[in-house]
This record gives C-alpha cells, sequence and structure tokens, in this order.
C-alpha cells in the first residue's frame, strides 16, 4: 500500500499543507489534522553541531481533533503511514444517501462521540417501522461507527429503535456489522444492504419480540447475564438490576430492553456496544434472520 502523503487526496484530505507534513478534513462533527512525525530540529545551542538523529521521519502521524467552532486542537493519538482515513461526515452521507434510495427515509439522528471526538457513533433511525401488540412501535435503525486514530474501522450494522419515555432507546446487533473502509466507493451494494435489512426487520422482528417476549428467564439466567454486565462495572450491574421489577415472571425481552434502556445512557461507546453485545445473546432471534445477518456480515 502507498504511503499516507500520497494517498491522502484521494482519501478526502486537504493536501494544501502538504509541504509541512500536515492533511486535514473538516464537516459538521469538527475537524481532524494528521502530522508526519519527525525528530525535534529546533535549535537549542546555536553552537551546537547537527546531531545524527536530526530529521529523521518516522513511518507515523500524530493526529488532533478539535471541535466545530473551537480553537484549541487535542492530541488522540497517532497512525500508521499504511492508515486508509474515512471522514466522519463523508461516511454518513454516502450511508444516508443508500437509505433514501431506498425509500424509507431517515426518521432521527444522533450522534455520540468518545473523548476528543477520537470515535464516533452515528445512529440512524428510519421511517419504516412496524407495530409490535406487546412492545408498541420499533424501528429500523443503521448504527455508523468510524474512528480517526485506528482504533475503530468505519462499519455498518444494523438494529432497531423502541418509544421510551417520549424518546426511544437504542440497540445494534452486533450480528450483521459490516466493516466498511470500502463503502465510499461501492455505493450499490450499500443500498442493497441497506434494504435487505430493512425488508428483513419489516418480515421477521415481529417474531424475533413475540418469541423474546414468550421466553421465560430463569433466576439462574438473570444472574449470570448480570454477572456479565458486572465484569463491566458494579454499579451497572445494580442500575440494570432495578430495572428488572419481577424476577419470577422475567422474559428475555423484559431483559432485553432492561439493558438497552441503561445502555441508551452510557456515554462510553465500548461499553455500550459490549451492553449490546449481553443484550444480544439473551434475544431469541429466528433462525432466517439469523441467517441473513450472517450473510450481510460476510458481503
Amino acid at each position: 500500500m502507498e504511503a499516507f502523503a500520497i494517498r491522502a487526496q484521494e482519501m478526502g484530505l486537504d493536501v494544501s499543507k502538504a509541504y509541512k507534513g500536515m492533511y486535514s478534513y473538516e464537516d459538521r462533527f469538527g475537524e481532524v489534522v494528521y502530522r508526519q512525525l519527525m525528530t525535534d530540529t529546533s535549535p537549542g545551542n546555536p553552537v551546537e553541531k547537527e546531531d545524527e538523529t536530526d530529521n529523521l521521519v518516522f513511518p507515523y502521524l500524530a493526529v488532533f481533533t478539535k471541535f466545530p467552532d473551537i480553537i484549541n486542537y487535542n492530541y488522540i493519538g497517532y497512525v500508521s503511514n499504511l492508515y486508509k482515513f474515512v471522514g466522519n461526515d463523508t461516511l454518513c452521507q454516502n450511508i444516508i444517501r443508500a437509505i433514501n434510495a431506498t425509500g424509507n427515509p431517515v426518521l432521527k439522528e444522533n450522534t455520540m462521540f468518545s473523548l476528543f471526538r477520537a470515535r464516533m457513533r452515528n445512529e440512524l433511525i428510519l421511517q419504516s417501522g412496524v407495530e409490535v401488540p406487546v412492545a408498541g412501535d420499533v424501528l429500523p435503525l443503521m448504527v455508523i461507527n468510524n474512528g480517526y486514530n485506528g482504533t475503530r474501522a468505519a462499519s455498518l450494522s444494523f438494529g432497531l429503535a423502541t418509544a421510551w419515555n417520549d424518546t426511544y432507546v437504542t440497540f445494534s446487533f452486533k450480528l450483521g456489522e459490516i466493516r466498511m473502509v470500502h463503502v465510499v466507493s461501492s455505493q450499490t451494494s450499500m443500498t442493497t444492504s441497506v434494504t435487505q435489512y430493512v425488508e428483513l426487520f419489516q418480515e421477521n422482528i415481529t417474531e424475533m419480540i413475540t418469541e423474546s417476549f414468550n421466553k421465560r428467564v430463569s433466576e439462574s439466567e438473570m444472574f449470570a447475564t448480570l454477572d456479565l454486565v458486572e465484569a463491566l462495572g458494579k454499579r451497572r450491574r445494580e442500575r440494570i438490576a432495578d430495572l428488572l421489577s419481577d424476577p419470577q415472571n422475567l422474559t428475555a425481552w423484559g431483559m432485553f430492553l432492561a439493558i438497552i434502556k441503561y445502555s441508551s445512557f452510557e456515554p462510553n461507546l465500548n461499553v455500550k456496544r459490549m451492553l449490546e453485545n449481553i443484550a444480544q445473546s439473551v434475544l431469541v432471534i429466528p433462525a432466517r434472520m439469523h441467517d441473513v445477518l450472517e450473510e450481510l456480515e460476510s458481503e
């Protein structure tokens, strides 16, 4: 793979300051800057002889981000010269266009970031929902993940959103996640994947919720699940346990809801994703839905 500097413009970065080893990208979410790392050449003692290690260029770039309308930049790490950059809004707009092409426009967008915007999670709730007797209105969800410091690949995952207290609680399947650094140049396949999930959602979500609602969870199963949550922190376990009002009548759907209601307000993106993985393990996923999600994941 060619070096970062050679691919920078192709990846959508501003190369106007490439002469000083600087590449940047700015959108509605903020700005990111990549700077070539090299040894310090600032003068110390004027008569000091230049050291052999001066002016050495490393195969890495420092990464800085800043919020919109804020002057100060934040250092968030470094990436290899082989790193492949994808801009947050470039990624989001390509997927939104793919969604619009299916005739199912976005109803609501919710964007979350990790510290200093190193990673993004952008949730897109679609209008084409279904009404499930035991759950009310349930809508399909597309979740876009991206990162600027090499800790998160660009990806799209599928999920669902349910109404709760005049807002939505959201859940993203780990199964079916598409790693898609290639999505910018692959609009057709992305539209196909979105269409396939919307159809799958409308055909299978009622069965998934109904079967999960009817599946009783034993007390030992409940505590085993809470033990998984406790690995992420004792307070999280206690708060989710508080949402499980009657263990004797507990269902898989009830436990699933308790976890995603808590995770919807979890600020740590890594923990939120782990909670979603635990919630997914509780659900009863119909065989056809499971198979299609696996198929999407392998694309």
